[in-house]
């Protein structure tokens, strides 16, 4: 039960900070896991596992180009448009 619980409020952390890092991801076009970490200012294992937590809920995305590794929102598209 203990192990349980803690797992709850692991995943419960991880979705607070996943929800900080959205919403400071979502004013900017891109941006690179150091420029995260200073715009969220959080650890960077809490921030890698905010990234992970949001990728899995298909609500950011990361690639890569010639410079950097870059993470962005995804655009959802608004309920009654195609």
């Amino acid at each position: 039960m203990k192990g349980e619980q803690k797992m709850n409020l692991n995943l419960n952390f991880i979705k607070r900070n996943s929800m900080q890092v959205y919403n400071i991801l979502s004013h900017y076009t891109r941006c690179t896991f150091a420029q995260l970490e200073q715009l969220c200012n959080m650890a960077s294992t809490d921030l890698c596992l905010a990234l992970a937590q949001l990728m899995r809920e298909n609500k950011i995305e990361q690639y890569a180009d010639r410079q950097a590794v870059y993470y962005r929102p995804l655009l959802l598209p608004v309920k009654g448009k195609a």
